[in-house]
């Protein structure tokens, strides 16, 4: 359409007896935008491509049409060629074979294409193609383009084209235009040019000033008459911000926007004053602004959040970290100062440095961590004074662990009882202890230590601190075991703690069963005038309970043996033996043994007999 306009514009007055008035021309150039997509001359193209083109062979050429001035397209595949068998070149829109297409397993390949101008994209559009085995594939001569033997369908955007080009030639014919002659002027030539009456050599602002705060007047003159002495104040440039307004007809200048002395410390602004004459004259001059600086910014972290480790050994006075703040003011206003806002004395910030050290003996048993919240102050007033600004930053401090604690045991001394029948093996006690160090400073062993330790009747899991029997109790042998639990922890240097087992052994009635005889009646003969001290028989009997008093067997003779004549010997394993003369001792009666409880009248009998 139309791209230049040239438009007469008249002011007039409506003054008695006649108006006065005054024109101008204003001309008016339309620049293009890209508000048109790139469009194909032909879409939906189909043919057939031989099996044997050679690699680089072109298939077809693309073409199409941005009706925008100077827009530069660009082709690209869409879909369809991902085993990258074709080519689409971006800038002339070839086609062309990459690879040995006899390869391909397929018949048919549709590639999808579309081309861009940079913003706007075309309508995709598919190219099909049949992939053939002959050498040789007649070309269509009726579809009348570059594309070979494919067949297109034609958007017409060709001749679209054809006729807004003839019509923007049309309507920008300069004959077309109408041309008008300005009306005279009634003042003369504009023979003078403006004139500064009062221009400041330099002006200064706080950064704070509030929006509509005045800077100055400017004045100047012009010594024409009419619009050739009408003047017009302005500011041409300096002003990138658009912080300042300059009044046209008054000359006043004003902050309209927000000033920031970090984002710009001084204005040079080319400050014109033009007449309305013609033609039109002007005169500048350079107004440089200072901005005065406030305290409007805060310390600002190079870091605000750190993450640091120590070992609990560090000593006082141990430099952890140094933190880092700048502030975009100037003097004072820059200046600052790091106050630690953690509620701690383990450690202290420097407060001009910034240095984080170690203040007081750490401990990690009683704090692992500290989160250390670090405020950095500027001086724009004092630590109190809401002027100042601050901000904060967070460093966490980690505590190492060191062995530096030894096991503990919850009591000093432990106190249990166990019974003498206790089988081997029964758990006696479980003794443990415990240590806050982490890794093998934390990590217990357990041994036992006592009187006699080979002949300990305990032994102690060296892992659990778990104590248990070896050995069989024996109440009548002793009755108190005083040992001594060792526990070390695997630290280097490893620490030991140690912790006393009192075990009190509780008596049982162990005796149990009564002594039998191997047979409850013993046959025995002794030839007269045996010497005191001949040996008669020897008489057995065995006892069930364990080893020990209450198994060992004494013999004596409870009656039968007449006025004295025999006597058992308990240490002799129950031997009788004569101990008087001319007697002779047969246990047999009637030939029958008495023995059993049916004969127990006979046998008592048989002891009278005997005396």
């Amino acid at each position: 359409m139309r791209r230049e306009y040239i438009l007469r514009i008249r002011a007039s007055d409506w003054g008695v007896p006649y108006r006065r008035q005054t024109e101008m021309q204003l001309r008016i150039i339309l620049r293009d935008v890209n508000d048109n997509r790139p469009q194909f001359e032909k879409v939906d193209c189909v043919g057939n491509v031989p099996r044997l083109l050679p690699i680089g062979s072109e298939i077809m050429t693309l073409s199409a049409i941005d009706f925008d001035a100077g827009n530069i397209i660009s082709y690209r595949t869409v879909s369809g060629n991902e085993d990258g068998c074709f080519s689409l070149d971006s800038t002339s829109g070839v086609l062309s074979v990459t690879c040995d297409l006899a390869d391909v397993s397929v018949n048919e390949r549709i590639v999808n294409v579309t081309a861009t101008d940079g913003t706007h994209f075309a309508d995709v559009t598919s190219i099909r193609m049949q992939l053939v085995n002959t050498k040789r594939v007649m070309s269509n001569s009726n579809n009348g383009d570059d594309t070979g033997n494919f067949q297109c369908r034609d958007t017409g955007v060709a001749r679209r084209l054809t006729e807004v080009i003839a019509a923007a030639e049309k309507n920008n014919n300069p004959s077309s235009q109408e041309e008008f002659a300005m009306m005279p002027s009634r003042y003369g030539e504009n023979v003078h040019t403006p004139e500064w009456l009062t221009f400041p050599v330099h002006l200064e602002v706080n950064e704070s000033a509030p929006l509509g705060t005045v800077l100055t007047k400017l004045r100047a003159r012009d010594r024409d008459l009419g619009y050739n002495g009408k003047l017009i104040f302005g500011i041409s440039s300096g002003d990138e911000d658009s912080v300042f307004r300059l009044d046209p007809d008054t000359g006043e200048l004003k902050i309209i926007g927000f000033l920031d002395r970090e984002r710009e410390t001084e204005y040079l602004l080319n400050v014109t004053v033009s007449d309305l004459g013609r033609p039109m004259k002007s005169t500048y001059k350079v107004l440089p602004i200072n901005v005065l600086d406030v305290n409007d910014n805060a310390p600002k972290f190079q870091r605000t959040l750190a993450s640091f480790r120590v070992t609990e050994k560090a000593r006082n006075g141990t430099v952890i970290f140094r933190v880092n703040a700048t502030d975009a003011d100037l003097g004072r206003n820059a200046e600052i100062m790091y106050s630690l806002v953690t509620d701690t004395d383990d450690f202290k910030v420097d407060p001009v440095s910034g240095m984080i050290f170690v203040a007081a003996d750490l401990d990690r048993e009683k704090q692992d961590l500290y989160e250390l919240k670090i405020r950095a102050r500027d001086c724009g007033g004092d630590m109190g004074d809401p002027a100042s600004l601050h901000s904060d930053a967070l460093v966490r401090v980690s505590i190492d662990d060191v062995n530096d604690n030894p096991p503990k045991f919850s009591l000093s001394t432990y106190s249990v009882k166990a019974r003498e029948d206790i089988p081997e093996g029964t758990v006696i006690a479980i003794v443990s202890a415990t240590d806050p160090d982490l890794g093998q400073g934390g990590e217990i062993t357990y041994s036992l230590f006592g009187e006699a330790e080979v002949y300990l009747p305990f032994k102690i899991d060296h892992l659990t601190g778990t104590v248990r029997s070896v050995k069989r109790l024996d109440f009548e042998e002793r009755q108190v075991h005083s040992l001594t639990v060792r526990a070390t922890d695997r630290g280097s240097p490893p620490l030991t703690s140690e912790a006393t087992l009192v075990v009190e052994v509780v008596d049982v009635n162990e005796n149990l069963h009564a002594p039998l005889f191997d047979d409850f009646v013993v046959a025995a003969s002794v030839l007269e005038n045996q010497p005191i001290g001949t040996l008669v028989t020897t008489i057995k009997a065995t006892d069930a309970d364990l080893p020990g008093d209450d198994s060992r067997i004494g013999y004596y003779i409870r009656a039968g043996d007449g006025i004295g004549y025999f006597n058992i010997d308990d240490e002799e394993k129950g031997k009788y033996l004569v101990v008087v003369e001319d007697f002779s001792l047969s246990f047999l009666c009637g030939g029958r043994y008495l023995k059993g409880e049916e004969n127990f009248d006979e046998r008592e009998e048989f002891g009278k007999r005997l005396g």
